[in-house]
């Protein structure tokens, strides 16, 4: 097995089939695409290989794949912890083998499996929060620390603003926070149909009186607040792994920050290349450098 890594993405070949790894190669048999994220889409001709909610998320997004047929056996799709319908891929080559995480949480939330990781021989890993200062709280603590938000602020009559990505990350917060009576930006209502589809993110509707508005990460004084604030006072508080940074928040205006993530923390990195038992790791976006340094500090073969 021959992995190659060219402007920051990786190409896989093996002795019957080459796969790019979210992104375009037309030198590949196949192309992989993990997830939905926007940062992650990219046209392409290539047959290729996702699983079926990731496949129409794209296609809203403008992304229409052709799927690939005759998928090779030793190719095989894993749960990635990261959003809905995102996948990490494991090739299983004769004496070879290899694990390519995509964005990846090994935590399971809401209605998301964390990933299971794999023995394998290589390990093609993301390091988004590769610095050992990125160690996140418990998330249902995080949970719990919003639901006393929105309690005081409903005591004061005021509308909690929920801020976070529109895909991914808001869906697990309205699934936390589905029992309260709520309205929804239109951004992110755009995708609740498909959504609802699959099993997901049927929240409380109440237009006259919400407890909750389901929005993304907008800067509390953006215009599209002002028929809310015209009628009551907001606070806001709003949602991501980058708020272990205490200034976060400022960044949004917002009241309030809560450290719930979809991606995997610097000791969940650690323990993910442990349990995997490669020889090699590949370390890629984010703090890769870093983390590829105290892996080598391990006595590991990491390459960035």
């Amino acid at each position: 097995m021959e992995i190659i890594k060219h402007k920051g993405f990786f190409r896989v070949n093996s002795d019957d089939f080459s796969i790019s790894l979210d992104c375009n190669d037309s030198e590949s048999n196949f192309a992989f695409l993990s997830h939905s994220h926007s940062d992650h889409l990219f046209k392409t001709n290539t047959p290729a290989i996702m699983s079926n909610e990731t496949h129409k998320l794209a296609k809203l997004r403008g992304y229409d794949y052709s799927l690939a047929k005759n998928v090779p056996e030793n190719i095989s799709l894993l749960d990635s912890g990261h959003m809905i319908g995102s996948k990490s891929l494991f090739i299983n080559d004769c004496n070879d083998s290899m694990l390519f995480t995509g964005d990846f949480s090994t935590k399971s939330r809401a209605f998301i499996n964390g990933l299971k990781v794999k023995k394998c021989k290589n390990l093609i890993i993301e390091s988004t929060f590769g610095k050992p200062e990125f160690i996140f709280p418990n998330h249902l603590g995080e949970v719990k620390r919003a639901k006393d938000f929105i309690k005081e602020n409903a005591r004061k009559d005021y509308l909690t603003v929920l801020m976070g990505y529109p895909l991914g990350k808001m869906q697990e917060i309205m699934h936390y926070f589905r029992d309260y009576s709520s309205i929804v930006h239109p951004e992110i209502k755009k995708y609740l149909p498909m959504l609802n589809s699959f099993g997901l993110c049927e929240c409380n509707a109440c237009e006259k009186k919400p407890d909750v508005l389901f929005c993304p990460s907008l800067n509390s004084k953006n215009d599209y607040f002002s028929p809310f604030k015209r009628m009551r006072g907001l606070k806001f508080g709003v949602f991501s792994g980058w708020n272990i940074n205490p200034f976060y928040k400022k960044r949004f205006g917002a009241d309030e920050g809560f450290t719930l993530s979809d991606h995997a923390d610097f000791k969940e990195l650690l323990l993910t290349v442990k349990k995997s038992g490669a020889e090699n790791v590949y370390v890629h976006h984010g703090y890769s450098k870093e983390f590829s340094n105290f892996l080598r500090i391990e006595g590991i073969n990491a390459i960035n």
